[in-house]
């Protein structure tokens, strides 16, 4: 750690990194190029632009281990917002840079730069590029502005430096900056982190141990300059522009005087369900609702529109809760892209080990906004947006000219939207089925499969138990003679007994037939009561020699079951039917009590196999119903979109 005194005031001046070359005096704001221990003045430094960052100089935190001290900032512009660049000394005396974006977290170091790197003119959204041994997806590409800085810099800085830069993603978290303004390029590459990752302590705000932040929205009003109706900014210094919902200007927040960008013109007026400025609590933090807008895709000439609220936490930053039809999701970005392969209908996508199918692919375009937004946000703005689904969840991916991003959504309740927010108004009623609704079918089948291996294993014990208990005992046995010209007379057979409970009662019936057929009427009759228990049977047995080779077709035998024969004195009547001519047929009839049954078990059976496919045929109708609405139900008339992956 060194000291000097600015030339300029003569407040002390303190270094702690040895690589700092540049420092921004706390008193008057002048810019100091470090010569050792001299001190040059090059400057003025402009003034920060107010921000709710909880980061400060002086500001704590811990990566991978290792304890890290903020020494300086750099705040810079880009086409749609500004970020902060926060020099870090960790505390083996490696730099590092902080980068701070709309809520989201990325340390990053400087890397010698691979040979060769494309230039900044061929780059584009999506594109890949190696780095360190890994593919990096280009996610956006800005031309940045440095605003300001403070605190101690390892490089000369000031207000005007530009810079193109290129933001890059990989999988693991990983992350990547391209500097354009050297040439090689600038190389910086790290890991996103969230909030809570890193540990951070000594923030502008005092948090004991254990306490849970608010908001932490600081509002401001104003009249808009457009109309002069009362306005109200709720997340003063992540803010960019604010729409009025009385005159449709678009009001730039960082501007002091609150210039109008530009003014959306609409002869629809929307109210949002949720109103701006209320609070709710999604998935344990309380979010404030900031902003409102409409978008709108087009497919084959019909046009269709959902809302988008942008919910704010100071320490979280933002989310997004999407309603269309009725179905609701909170949505936030990722920190890495997931794996797509595949085209058209096959076209996947792998995130977190969960799949996705593509659903849909289309140009959306802002057709109302209502409220504050992060970035500069134009009426007529327009991005390709493919939606891949696994519900409940739901991965996004929004294509421009400069940005690529990926986000990941989760179905949400409306009942839950409604009591977060405390709402007390009807919210919009369902249509239809959500991309991401969670099937109802779905949690019933664990609970199905298991009742279905229960009664399963009940049904097969039942009938195994039978099957050991039965005695298949032969109680009697008799032989009867067919002949064709007597077939029209019955024949009846010797009585015999039946004792015991109610049971089962085979006939098994064994002839010799040759190249011949025989129909049997069966007929068991008790000679007390007369009860009968009738049955028809049909036997036929050909065979023969063909090209040397011998076949035959049909049996001699056969058996019928009755089932739950009482008690009693029977006997058999058999009536026979031959074709005319036929030689005399030998029929012997053996009967056995108690002998198993397979009919009960296998309806029994059949009864269990139709509840599953009645539940797999819902499940069906279901999805049918969801994917009626992708880029492959009916309206596609069944043509993938070739093009949505690149």
């Amino acid at each position: 750690m060194k000291t000097a005194n600015c030339p300029s005031c003569g407040a002390v001046i303190t270094f702690q990194s040895a690589a700092s070359i540049l420092a921004v005096c706390d008193y008057c704001k002048s810019t100091l190029v470090r010569h050792d221990l001299k001190l040059e003045t090059i400057g003025k430094m402009a003034e920060l632009l107010p921000d709710s960052s909880p980061i400060q100089l002086g500001t704590e935190g811990v990566y991978r281990k290792t304890r890290f001290t903020v020494v300086g900032r750099i705040q810079l512009r880009y086409g749609q917002g500004f970020w902060n660049e926060w020099y870090v000394l960790f505390e083996n005396q490696r730099e590092g840079w902080l980068g701070e974006t709309l809520g989201h977290y990325a340390v990053t170091f400087p890397i010698r730069p691979p040979e060769p790197l494309p230039p900044f003119s061929e780059l584009r959204a999506g594109v890949k590029v190696p780095l360190k041994g890994r593919v990096f997806q280009v996610m956006n590409l800005e031309n940045a502005r440095c605003i300001a800085g403070e605190g101690e810099l390892p490089t000369r800085i000031g207000p005007g430096y530009e810079a193109p830069v290129v933001d890059l993603q990989a999988a693991g978290n990983l992350f990547a900056t391209l500097d354009y303004s050297e040439n090689p390029p600038l190389v910086f590459v790290g890991e996103q982190l969230r909030f809570d990752d890193l540990k951070l302590a000594r923030l502008r705000r005092a948090m004991p141990v254990g306490w849970q932040p608010d908001t932490g929205v600081d509002a401001q009003a104003f009249q808009c300059p457009g109309c002069g109706s009362s306005l109200t900014v709720r997340a003063k210094g992540h803010t960019e522009t604010l729409a009025c919902g009385t005159c449709g200007s678009i009001i730039d927040i960082t501007d002091p005087n609150f210039r109008i960008l530009s003014r959306f013109k609409t002869a629809i007026r929307y109210e949002p369900s949720i109103p701006l400025g209320a609070r709710g609590s999604l998935e344990g933090v309380e979010y404030e609702a900031i902003g409102y807008l409409r978008r709108r895709v087009t497919v084959e000439g019909i046009q269709y529109e959902w809302s988008e609220y942008l919910l704010f936490h100071r320490e979280q930053g933002f989310r997004w809760l999407v309603e269309y039809n009725g179905h609701w999701s909170l949505v936030q970005t990722t920190t890495e892209p997931p794996l797509v392969t595949g085209y058209g209908a096959q076209a996947q996508a792998v995130d977190q080990e969960r799949i996705y199918r593509h659903f849909q692919t289309a140009d959306a375009e802002v057709s109302y906004v209502l409220g504050e937004f992060y970035w500069r946000v134009a009426a007529g703005e327009r991005c390709e947006i493919r939606d891949y689904i696994a519900p409940p969840f739901q991965l996004s991916l929004e294509v421009s000219e400069k940005e690529a991003v990926w986000s990941r959504a989760e179905y949400v309740e409306p009942a839950t939207v409604k009591a977060a927010f405390q709402l007390q108004g009807p919210l919009p009623a369902r249509v239809g089925i959500g991309a991401n609704q969670p099937s109802p079918h779905e949690p019933q089948r664990p609970r199905f499969r298991r009742l279905l291996r229960l009664f399963l294993g009940v049904l097969l014990a039942g009938q195994l138990i039978t099957l050991l208990l039965s005695s298949s005992q032969r109680v009697h046995q008799q032989t009867f003679l067919f002949e064709a010209a007597t077939q029209d007379k019955p024949q009846t057979g010797e009585p015999f007994t039946l004792r015991g409970r109610a049971s089962n009662l085979a006939i098994r019936t064994q002839t010799n037939l040759n190249n011949n057929w025989i129909y049997f009427d069966l007929a068991l009759i008790e000679r007390d009561t007369g009860a009968s228990y009738a049955i028809g049977r049909e036997l036929d047995y050909y065979q023969g020699v063909d090209e040397g080779e011998r076949w035959s077709e049909g049996d001699t035998g056969d058996e019928a079951v009755l089932s739950a024969i009482p008690a009693g004195n029977y006997y058999l009547n058999v009536e026979a039917e031959l074709p005319p001519g036929s030689p005399t047929v030998t029929g012997t009839f053996t009967v056995f009590r108690d002998v198993p049954s397979w009919t009960n078990f296998l309806l029994a059976l059949l009864g269990l196999l139709v509840l599953p496919l009645v539940l797999r045929w819902r499940a069906w109708a279901y999805e049918r119903a969801r994917w009626a609405e992708s880029d492959y139900g009916p309206a596609s008339k069944g043509e993938a979109n070739e093009d949505d992956e690149e």
